[in-house]
């Protein structure tokens, strides 16, 4: 019991952490896929800073408790680091939420767009974190990037399209914080993670809400407002798997995964928001799937070697974390 490690981490062997982080990506990705959805279908019916500092109080209130049940740090050991995560997934949202509140581009668009993070996900972990990136991995990641090209098809309107270039920089900001939760794997409890970064996205938010938008279109509907608890439930989801996720393995391996996320909007785009999608999409969708298949196999057969040259270690580590 005292040997237990407050970050929330156990280690274990690096096949089974791939594994595990890999998962907590997908549901991170559907996570994050949700909260764009319930946001798009809201409209502009509610303001930005509005939908801000609404559902961001929803990850407050659940990951508050949380912590005061638990006793657990709300600051962690570097609080700091834990300050610029926040501010970092705060601009990130803060971009994607206009994007998906103004622009008329489909779900489906915006959400191939924002999940280029894996691309700034992996420079930052290469360049800051000093994580060995393979060539392998970056095939991934190009082959992903076609899919990309190939759903939004480029063209000098969409570069001048200001919602686009909005979902782009909440991608690169979004790379660089994740990147930030993984220094942070040793620092601070997920739930500490995820609680800052609501907490301080719904600071950041309510002066521009009260004095620009509250009051203006009287109070939301209960429709809306479900829409609104519903985005904070999408993140509350994608942050807490995010966390987890990078505590078990490289940004650098995990972040083309984020791509799946286009999948989940894909699905939602068609069966709830009835959107038209164009063949491109699908064409686009299948190569981002295919990648990380690819991935997957190359980073099981990664760690499988990992796991022959560090043997003795990881089984006492994964010994250790059942204990």
């Amino acid at each position: 019991m005292n040997g237990k490690p407050r970050s929330g981490y156990a280690a274990g062997s690096p096949d089974r952490d791939f594994l595990v982080g890999v998962l907590c990506i997908l549901i991170s990705s559907l996570g994050f896929a949700l909260n764009q959805s319930f946001s798009n279908a809201l409209g502009d019916r509610a303001g930005v800073f509005e939908k801000m500092f609404i559902h961001n109080m929803v990850g407050v209130v659940i990951f508050g408790v949380i912590l005061l049940r638990r006793k657990i740090s709300f600051v962690g050991r570097e609080p700091g680091l834990l300050l610029w995560r926040a501010f970092l997934g705060f601009l990130s949202t803060l971009f994607v939420v206009v994007a998906t509140t103004f622009s008329s581009r489909p779900l489906f668009e915006l959400g191939v767009l924002t999940s280029t993070s894996a691309i700034f996900t992996m420079v930052t972990a290469a360049v800051w974190l000093r994580e060995r990136v393979s060539r392998a991995q970056y095939l991934v990641v190009l082959v992903c990037f076609l899919g990309v090209l190939v759903t939004v098809r480029p063209s000098p309107a969409l570069l001048t399209d200001p919602f686009c270039l909005f979902a782009l920089a909440g991608a690169a900001f979004g790379g660089a914080a994740y990147c930030v939760v993984r220094r942070l794997r040793d620092a601070a409890h997920p739930y500490t993670v995820v609680f800052a970064y609501c907490a301080l996205s719904a600071a950041f938010a309510l002066p521009c809400y009260l004095m620009g938008e509250a009051g203006r279109g009287g109070a939301p509907t209960p429709r809306d407002l479900l829409y609104m608890v519903g985005m904070g439930l999408g993140v509350c989801v994608g942050q807490l798997f995010l966390n987890l996720a990078y505590r078990r393995a490289e940004a650098s391996r995990l972040s083309p995964y984020s791509y799946v996320q286009n999948v989940y909007t894909l699905i939602i785009s068609l069966t709830v928001l009835h959107q038209s999608i164009p063949v491109y999409s699908y064409i686009g969708a299948a190569l981002i799937v295919g990648a990380n298949y690819l991935n997957l196999r190359l980073g099981r057969k990664e760690n499988g070697k990992d796991g022959m040259i560090h043997g003795g270690s990881n089984k006492e580590a994964a010994d250790g974390a059942l204990r």
